[in-house]
């Protein structure tokens, strides 16, 4: 049962089959019920006929009866030798002639009574010798003389229904009355059945109770002699009766009648009433059953050649599951359905099988040179380390020196020529074969170097004198310079991953130090153990809730008050007392632990942002966002996320952002920064002029403010230079429509000189420190209280 359960539910085409057989099989059931109930409601009906042409046929035997009893008495009454022996009391005579009389016309008793109804003399002696006689008599007497001398007497009479008739002597007044009965034997019950084809059966029940029945049917006789309710012998009933293994439609008559009750059943078979019907439903019923098996055989051919192709193509899709692109498609030259479908799973086969060659090719290679990316770099390392071939693997990472400047200068699209230029002169090494270089990021190259050739350091030393040549695009000579970084395998490194960051930290060793090659060494993974020390436990510290949120105030120069505030983080060390952010920061950063650090500060921002809020204008706070987040694709759905949590407007938070986090990726960051405009961020660029970043990108950024770095602020009092600079950036701002923001004014001078230069906000120790939200809103109080006439 439950394979039958998983076919039906597995399988298509056997659910069609059952399901249109099942429909067809209702559908007889159906009209086998519709043709069963008319005929059941014919043969009723028919029944209820003839039981009523027998009723009329019962009561005309009955007449007939009566009639020739009547016609024998008067016969006798009329007859003058009778009279003659009635008026001369010959009882023999009388006797005789009685006796004579009802065996001529077949009456069961004949009576002489008097005018005053006594009996006188019988066609039985034993009639006389009863005394009931005399009682029957006068009661047929009484009903007569109630109801008519031309009423029909029916009366028990020895237990039997015996029909009776009065007819009186007259010589010439009425000397006596002849009485003839005649009992309703089963013959006239046969010839009832005979005549109408309905069973009879004939019940009487006397004063006595004594019960007689006549039946038309041994079987039926048997039935009432069991059991007959006295409902029988008052009421007129219709009923169906179950008799046996038959059921008969019953039509009951009873009446009361001189000395008791009788009570007519007319009986018809419904078995027999069908009979002439069951030939034909049999008949129609195998037809039925031989159409079910053609129909079945016809409509499972008909299914499997639709269902076979979809079959078929099923497996197709198996296979398709399992990466088999070059699956063959039956059935696209049929001109059906079927085929139409064929064929366009064939297209989407195609183009699945095109479009996994392109993903694929887009997973493990770089659109733009055709180089393998650094995820199969990094697989090629992996699979190299892993078949213990080698006794070394080296990996030698370049990275593109001042490429950003030259990018920003001549264009992106003169950035694309370059690396696709520098490609191809890496390519054109002997020792760079295509699967052992890689592009693994914007101006960054890797490659692979096995121990049958030269040694690692050798190879990187080639690769350098080939990119220190001048490169000429578009008739313009590019000179660049790259630094490199070699680390090999297993002195340096136990893995794959760890090999690939080794050569890559020797490489950015080499961009610091302004040296071209370093070979990687251990200790330049990291500054001191203490640094080292604090990284480790920095994860501890945001579980354990060791991280505070320190607040810088934020003043303008129009009127001198607090409407904006720079949220820093803090770590409270229960061992180190408070330790500052350049001891921690820059390693979260290195490692990306950065990213987990803003989404806590974001979270504790929003949470006390409200305690912040005043009677007036939002109030504002800037939180600071490193390469990192910008560059996260999840990062503005978790904003939104967290202050739809907290309840916080997007317009109550700016976030600040660095012009080195915007051109690590120009294209990217400009994305996610229209998305946060979109939000309702208010946005910053951190620390401006002190970056590379074009102007002309910049007037496409959504951004909202320029802070100057306080580099420039701090020497803008002595300096000219630095208050050009500062000056500069201003009308700039201004020009674009951006607000500015100075930080680290420290003097009064500097306060006033940018207030001069029409700088909206200023921050510094001037105005207050960083400082606990409890601290910072008491400050501010007193700070508005101060400068509120301002």
């Amino acid at each position: 049962m439950a394979a039958l359960s998983r076919m039906i539910r597995g399988r298509l085409s056997f659910r069609f089959i059952v399901m249109t057989l099942a429909l067809l099989v209702l559908i007889q059931a159906i009209g086998f019920g519709i043709v069963q109930a008319s005929v059941d409601r014919y043969v009723r009906e028919e029944v209820k006929h003839s039981m009523t042409v027998a009723e009329r046929v019962w009561n005309k035997l009955l007449v007939q009866n009566h009639q020739r009893l009547e016609e024998g008495a008067e016969l006798l009454a009329a007859d003058f030798g009778f009279r003659s022996a009635v008026a001369s009391r010959d009882a023999n005579t009388i006797s005789s002639a009685l006796l004579n009389s009802a065996n001529r016309i077949g009456a069961s008793v004949a009576v002489l009574v008097d005018s005053q109804w006594q009996v006188k003399a019988s066609s039985e002696e034993r009639i006389l010798n009863t005394s009931s006689i005399q009682a029957l008599i006068k009661d047929l007497a009484q009903t007569r003389s109630q109801k008519g001398n031309d009423v029909f007497l029916t009366a028990i009479y020895e237990g039997n229904p015996t029909q009776f008739v009065i007819v009186p002597i007259l010589a010439p007044r009425v000397i006596g009355y002849i009485l003839m009965g005649f009992a309703i034997e089963p013959d006239i019950i046969a010839e009832a059945k005979d005549l109408s084809g309905v069973e009879l059966v004939l019940m009487s029940r006397s004063a006595s109770d004594v019960v007689h029945v006549n039946a038309s049917s041994e079987a039926l006789k048997q039935h009432f002699l069991a059991y007959i309710p006295g409902e029988y012998f008052l009421n007129d009933l219709t009923l169906d009766m179950p008799i046996h293994e038959d059921t008969y439609v019953t039509m009951i008559h009873g009446q009361e009648v001189v000395g008791g009750y009788i009570s007519l059943a007319l009986m018809k078979s419904l078995n027999e009433a069908k009979q002439q019907f069951t030939e034909l439903f049999n008949q129609y019923l195998v037809i039925t059953i031989i159409g079910l098996v053609i129909f079945a055989i016809t409509i499972t051919w008909l299914s499997r050649r639709v269902a076979r192709p979809l079959e078929i193509l099923t497996t197709a899709t198996g296979a398709l599951q399992q990466g088999d692109y070059d699956v063959d498609i039956s059935g696209t030259s049929r001109e059906d359905e079927v085929g139409l479908l064929a064929r366009s799973f064939d297209g989407m086969r195609k183009s699945i099988k095109q479009q996994q060659e392109t993903i694929t090719k887009l997973a493990y290679y770089d659109p733009l040179t055709g180089l393998p990316n650094r995820l199969s770099f990094r697989n090629k390392v992996a699979d190299l380390i892993g078949t213990g071939d080698y006794s070394s693997v080296s990996v030698i990472t370049i990275n593109l020196d001042r490429f950003k400047q030259v990018n920003d200068v001549l264009g992106y699209e003169m950035g694309d020529e370059i690396l696709k230029a520098t490609a191809s002169r890496l390519l054109g090494i002997s020792c760079c074969d295509h699967d052992k270089l890689a592009r693994v990021s914007g101006d960054e190259f890797s490659v692979l170097v096995l121990p049958d050739g030269q040694a690692a350091i050798d190879v990187a030393q080639s690769l350098l004198e080939k990119l220190n040549e001048p490169l000429e695009i578009d008739n313009t000579l590019i000179d660049l310079s790259a630094s490199i970084g070699v680390a090999s395998w297993p002195a340096d490194a136990e893995s794959s991953d760890s090999l690939i960051n080794a050569s890559q930290v020797a490489m950015y060793a080499a961009k610091n130090r302004t040296e071209d090659i370093i070979q990687y060494k251990h200790e330049l993974m990291t500054s001191t153990p203490e640094s080292l020390s604090l990284l480790s436990e920095l994860r501890q510290a945001v579980i354990n809730d060791e991280l505070r949120v320190y607040l810088q105030p934020k003043v303008t120069t129009k009127d001198q008050q607090v409407i904006a505030a720079e949220a820093l983080v803090r770590w409270q060390h229960p061992e180190k007392g408070l330790v500052p952010p350049f001891k921690f920061v820059p390693f979260a950063e290195q490692t990306g632990f950065i990213r987990e650090l803003t989404k806590w500060i974001i979270r504790a921002v929003a949470k006390q942002w409200h305690d912040l809020q005043t009677d007036g204008q939002t109030f504002r706070v800037s939180i600071n966002l490193s390469t990192r987040d910008l560059l996260a694709a999840s990062f503005p759905e978790f904003l939104a996320k967290t202050l739809k949590e907290y309840n916080v407007p997007a317009s109550g938070l700016c976030l600040e952002i660095t012009e080195s986090a915007i051109m690590d990726d120009p294209g990217f960051a400009e994305q996610t920064l229209a998305k946060l405009s979109n939000m309702g961020f208010r946005l910053s660029i951190d620390d401006f002029g002190t970056g590379y970043s074009s102007l002309g990108y910049l007037k496409r950024l959504p951004v909202n403010e320029l802070k100057v770095d306080q580099s420039f602020v701090f020497g803008m009092i002595e300096n000219n230079s630095d208050r050009m600079i500062v000056q500069s950036t201003i009308d700039l701002a201004h020009n674009l429509g951006l607000d500015v923001v100075a930080e680290g004014v420290e003097t009064e001078a500097m306060y006033q000189m940018l207030a001069e230069l029409g700088c909206e906000e200023v921050q510094g120790y001037l105005i207050g420190k960083p400082m606990p939200l409890d601290a910072f809103i008491t400050w501010r109080e007193e700070w508005n209280a101060r400068y509120g006439s301002n």
